[in-house]
């Protein structure tokens, strides 16, 4: 045990220089423990926000089909009306009263 202790007051420079990287060592070994808790925890969210993004696409593409139908029906009365319209500008004066009068009657 003496030995040691001498030999420790020889190297007193060798020893603190040990003491300081062994507290420096631990500390930053602490610091990563932190920091790796955080990545996991981010990563946590990353996962969460994926999932939720995935879920919104899905509602943007039934949207977009569901305008697209909007469109498709919009295209179809105005077809309808369009024929309609063509109708009645090729009926004559005497066809567009009678149409008129039949189709509203007085009561």
């Amino acid at each position: 045990m003496i030995k040691v202790l001498n030999y420790l007051r020889e190297q007193y420079l060798a020893v603190i220089i040990t003491v300081i990287w062994l507290f420096f060592t631990l500390s930053e070994q602490e610091k990563n423990n932190v920091l790796l808790k955080q990545v996991v925890a981010l990563e946590d969210k990353i996962v969460v926000l994926e999932k939720k993004d995935h879920k919104s696409s899905i509602i943007i593409d039934s949207l977009s089909r569901v305008d697209t139908l909007i469109v498709n029906r919009i295209k179809i009365i105005k077809q309808k009306e369009y024929v309609q319209i063509r109708i009645v500008d090729s009926l004559p004066v005497s066809g567009l009263q009678k149409y008129f009068t039949d189709r509203y009657e007085e009561k």
